[in-house]
């Protein structure tokens, strides 16, 4: 092993130092009872802190109101306190009025409970209820599963497709295309059928707890078509809660909170047992909000929200409002930060906001690398960095497998795609999948179990071969840049078992850095940020020309970091990224999607390829059992349906997969549809697939429909072709004597050019009166034909200027306008939904122009004195 003390821990005690004086000046700025995400024993933070929703992401927050509704209270008895007393933890949430998003339906109240979303009820200004009709005052809350405002088209005989396994078909419009007939079905059953005219709203009201006929769904008819050739509806507004609601009673216990109050304004808890803060430790608080935990001996802690359901999740700074200020990775969860040792290296700064504006160099993004341990502890360190909000490979100090090797000093970064110390266990002849396309492949095991012979596979092409031993590693170095032989694939090999039957190695340590390099130069733009500084120490960005800050929009700034804005006069906003979890450590079941009633299947469970055993494997509400070794397990489904299959190990995030079971009689009659290509524009030509359900195997002599109507019937390779026409959701059936019927609804996009309008610029923002004054704007076909646009600046709310542009799709271009305003006064410039304010004062004559006026005064007096004599 090489001896990288001196070197490492040398330097570690200087680059830490920076780290926290980055970090604190935001801290000790903050109100220190509250502003931080992570609480800090070494950041002079109170001994009763408090986190809310303008400052933890996890909590429900209406950033147009300016309203959260929940508050999450500590108290410790001093910083090294790592036991939180028995009701010492404290949380409360309200009820809030927040806007349905289909806006002429009024407001209904919203709450959040354990970090979750929940409807509390409906207010006497909801304009599809008759009365306010709450829910939370007995003691129920629901889960909002829809509210949007997008515009849907569903043609004659397709379907809505709600949440809960309903659907809201479209059955027949009336003669006159005054209302259409509806029919509600929940997992294929009729529930309710209703008349819905045109301008009108479905109603589906259930009742709930105590609470009788409580509008669950809520659809808006705008419009209603009757046409010679096909009918349809256009749908714009969606509201949906769950039918499955939660009761709340006093002394009810989640997790390791209890409910201490209820009432129809506040839901207070706190903890009725003493929970210990153990070093390292992800303590479940209650539901799906944690607690994490340095493995330090500071302590050092904050809430996490478990994101390991696969989803989209927003991750915010600290809300800002009608002032500046700096995040850092204690008050922006988006920023990159290592919770076990403290150490966080990305700050972003607004220095001076002149009302809605950030003149240019007045955002100031920074970045440190600094070292940091390896997942797989023996490995020793290597160094990162954080960039654009994402976590970057710096280089490698010397360490278990390399000297040192530095990317960053030659102006590159490289993604951090694995860095895991998890135990995977592979059979020979299976593969270990990894990013970028690559695969290690099990290719054989010698016979005294000592060694391993593998093979690192790219998109299928062997790139390398090698003989690993047991407590060995496996390094592939690369050329990538200007940098040679940088290691970007680390396998630590813990064991290989050579047995009778099968044989097996077991990993324990896997390392993976990206080959697609970022580089960086002095001034390099990123999005709206340029380079101004940049070397092996420290990368600084600058905003290069002004950003505004306008009501109502999200403001891409650099990467995925963004600015949404508060549509509200108060300038209000926080940074954010979205982030989508498909985490690396979690389960795939692979099961055919569709069985036969009593006949043995088998279920394998994998993670990136590999097999995992001992995963409890669900069959609906039936366990049946674990995986082997080999990660499968074999089940007979004894009757007919649809179920979920879910597969469940500690240490992985669950994987869940919907299969539907045939009876035996039905299983050579059921038939299935697909379609090509998987998007569908408005005139696209498409292929029409019928196959056994079971067996795939192709059928020919099939009718098929579209939305009713007869188009063709299946060839010899079981397909029809067929033109589509009218944007929105049709049905696609089938019909033979042979098989059962069969349907789908298929979702046609509109063929049209949609315009957007964004990084509204003006230049000066204060002018003299009749100054010239530039105005630019980025202009986007963002639809799916070229098409052209009439693009109007308006100033104050009325039109100045119109200019024509001609884009393809996908296509963008800046256009530029010159006005001059003779008024002094504050003007707001808007194209589109993007805003800008600009300052114009009273010019104030020149000094050429007060000579140019006495010389004039001058000349005149001389010629009086001349007709005088």
């Amino acid at each position: 092993m090489k001896n990288k003390t001196n070197k490492s821990l040398a330097f570690k005690p200087f680059l830490l130092l920076i780290a926290v004086l980055m970090l604190t000046s935001t801290a000790m700025a903050a109100n220190n009872s509250t502003g931080n995400i992570i609480w800090d024993a070494d950041e002079n933070l109170s001994l009763e802190y408090t986190w809310t929703a303008l400052t933890y992401s996890g909590f429900y927050y209406d950033l147009d109101s300016g309203e959260g509704s929940e508050t999450l209270t500590i108290t410790l008895d001093s910083d090294s306190d790592r036991s939180i007393g028995e009701g010492d933890l404290e949380y409360s949430t309200k009820p809030i009025d927040t806007d349905f998003e289909y806006g002429d339906w009024g407001s209904y109240q919203v709450i959040g409970f354990m970090a979750e979303r929940y409807f509390a009820g409906y207010t006497d200004d909801t304009d599809f209820a008759d009365d306010s009709i709450s829910l939370i005052s007995d003691g129920i809350l629901s889960q909002v599963l829809l509210d949007d405002d997008d515009k849907i088209s569903l043609f004659g005989g397709s379907s809505l497709e709600l949440e809960e396994g309903y659907e809201l078909e479209i059955d027949e419009v009336d003669l006159n295309g005054d209302s259409v007939m509806v029919t509600l079905t929940q997992d294929g059953d009729d529930i309710d059928t209703s008349i819905v005219s045109s301008n009108d709203e479905y109603i589906y009201e259930k009742e709930l707890g105590t609470d009788d006929e409580v509008p669950i769904i809520v659809v808006h008819f705008e419009n209603i078509f009757q046409g010679t050739e096909s009918n349809a509806v256009f749908i714009e507004g969606i509201f949906q809660i769950s039918e499955d609601y939660i009761e709340l009673e006093s002394g009810d216990s989640y997790g390791k909170m209890e409910i201490d109050s209820l009432s129809s304004d506040e839901i207070t808890m706190e903890n009725s047992d003493a929970i210990s803060l153990g070093k390292g430790n992800t303590i479940s608080i209650m539901g799906k909000l944690n607690f994490i935990v340095a493995d330090d001996s500071t302590l050092r802690f904050g809430p996490e929200l478990d994101m390991s359901d696969e989803g989209t999740y927003e991750l915010r700074g600290t809300v800002a409002e009608d002032e500046e200020l700096t995040w850092t990775p204690l008050n922006f969860e988006g920023f990159y930060y290592n919770l076990d040792e403290g150490v966080g290296t990305e700050s972003l700064e607004i220095e001076d906001l002149s009302g809605r504006t950030i003149d240019d160099g007045d955002l100031i993004y920074k970045s440190t690398p600094l070292d940091v341990s390896f997942e797989y502890d023996d490995w020793g360190e290597f160094q990162v960095i954080g960039f654009m909000a994402e976590k970057y490979f710096a280089g490698y100090p010397d360490n278990e497998f390399t000297d040192d090797v530095s990317l960053l000093s030659d102006g590159y970064l490289s993604k951090v795609l694995i860095d895991d110390d998890s135990k995977t266990s592979l059979f020979a002849g299976s593969s270990l999948e990894l990013e970028d396309g690559y695969e290690i492949q099990i290719v054989e095991v010698d016979l005294n179990g000592d060694d391993v012979m593998i093979s690192l596979r790219q998109d299928g092409d062997e790139v390398d071969t090698g003989i690993v031993s047991a407590d060995d590693d496996y390094v592939y170095e690369k050329d990538i840049g200007d940098v040679d032989d940088v290691p970007i694939i680390v396998l630590h090999f813990a064991s290989i078992f050579q047995g009778s039957e099968s044989n097996a190695v077991f990993i324990e340590g896997m390392f993976q850095i990206s080959e697609d390099l970022v580089e960086i130069s002095s001034d390099e733009t990123f999005g709206k940020m340029e380079v101004t500084s940049f070397s092996s120490d420290e990368i600084v960005l600058e905003n290069e020309d002004s950003i505004t800050l306008s009501r109502g929009n999200t403001i891409d700034i650099m990467g995925d970091i963004s600015f949404k804005v508060a549509d509200d006069g108060d300038v209000r906003y926080y940074p954010f990224v979205e982030v989508s979890t498909v985490p690396t450590q979690s389960l795939s079941i692979d099961i055919a999607s569709t069985l036969k009633e009593d006949e043995e299947v088998d279920i394998t469970v994998t993670s990136r390829g590999a097999a995992v055993s001992g995963a409890v494997v669900m069959f609906d509400d039936e366990e049946i059992g674990k995986t082997s070794t080999d990660g499968t397990i074999s089940y007979t489904p004894r009757s007919s349906g649809t179920f979920e299959v879910t597969a469940e190990k500690d240490g992985y995030v669950s994987a869940s997969e919907e299969v539907e079971v045939i009876a035996a009689d039905d299983a050579t009659r059921k038939l299935a549809i697909e379609v090509s290509p998987d998007t569908v524009v408005d005139g696209d030509d498409i292929t029409i697939y019928i196959m056994t359900a079971i067996g795939g195997e192709y059928v020919e002599d099939v009718d098929v429909y579209y939305d009713g109507k007869l188009i063709g019937t299946t060839d010899s390779d079981g397909t029809v072709e067929y033109t589509v026409t009218d944007s929105g959701i049709h049905e696609i059936s089938t019909s033979a004597d042979e098989y059962l019927s069969a349907e789908i609804n298929l979702e046609v996009l509109e063929l049209q050019a949609e315009f957007s309008y964004t990084n509204l610029q003006v230049t000066p923002l204060v002018a003299s009166s009749g100054e010239d004054i530039t105005v630019t704007v980025n202009v986007e076909n963002t639809g799916t034909e070229a098409g052209d646009a009439d693009v109007e600046l308006l100033v104050n709310g009325t039109t100045v200027s119109t200019q024509s542009v001609s884009l393809n799709a996908g296509e963008e271009t800046t256009v530029t306008f010159t006005i001059a305003e003779e008024e002094a006064g504050t003007y707001e410039a808007q194209v589109g939904s993007s805003t800008a304010t600009f300052e114009v004062e009273k010019s104030t004559p020149g000094p050429g122009i007060v000579v140019s006026v006495m010389a004039f005064i001058a000349v005149a007096m001389l010629i009086r004195r001349k007709e005088n004599k």
